[in-house]
């Protein structure tokens, strides 16, 4: 928000930006459940806001890059992991991904 005179004050969080922090705080690995129940309670967002959030930012999901076209591989951050987890991606341990498929 910004006031006149005043300049920049509060800025609010936005979902990719509470997930983000979510799975910080839980040490870096968390169920899709865990993750939506921190989120829901830091902000104003929507359920389904909150589910098309996550899923838009999961490097590893096929579907996901033809849906949410607009969000570019870098500001794809979420790992799902075989066990239904999710952890934060890192290119180097996880590997690199096009279009949700691990690329050679």
């Amino acid at each position: 928000m910004v006031i006149m005179g005043k300049g920049r004050t509060f800025e609010p969080e936005t979902c990719s930006g509470a997930l983000r922090g979510a799975l910080a705080k839980s040490a870096g690995r968390a169920s899709a459940e865990e993750l939506f129940g921190v989120v829901k309670r830091s902000g104003h967002w929507t359920d389904d806001n909150i589910w098309q959030e996550m899923l838009s930012h999961t490097v590893n999901l096929p579907p996901s890059y033809h849906h949410y076209a607009t969000v570019t591989p870098a500001q794809r951050f979420l790992f799902l992991r075989e066990d239904g987890n999710y952890e934060m991606y890192d290119p180097a341990w996880h590997g690199r991904f096009a279009m949700g498929k691990r690329a050679i």
